[in-house]
């Protein structure tokens, strides 16, 4: 399997792609919450298809979810 570079987001482009901190991507990486990146050289990377993933599984509860109640507003 070959990965073209171009679906491969470096630390700041994926803290910029989902809104958080470096230190946030790493707690969630150490806490198993986070796909780990692949180290190339001095730098880390994550496919965009693993955070895909990630996300899919993140927001599935709430794309599941339906409300409690019988009516409308």
């Amino acid at each position: 399997m070959t990965t073209d570079l171009s679906t491969l987001l470096n630390k700041s482009d994926l803290c910029a792609h989902l809104s958080l901190s470096p230190r946030a991507i790493e707690n969630m990486v150490k806490a198993k919450a986070f796909p780990p990146p692949v180290r190339i050289g001095k730098h880390v990377y994550w496919s965009v298809t693993a955070v895909q993933q990630w996300q899919q599984r993140l927001f599935a509860a709430q794309e599941a979810w339906t409300p409690g109640w019988s009516q409308g507003c």
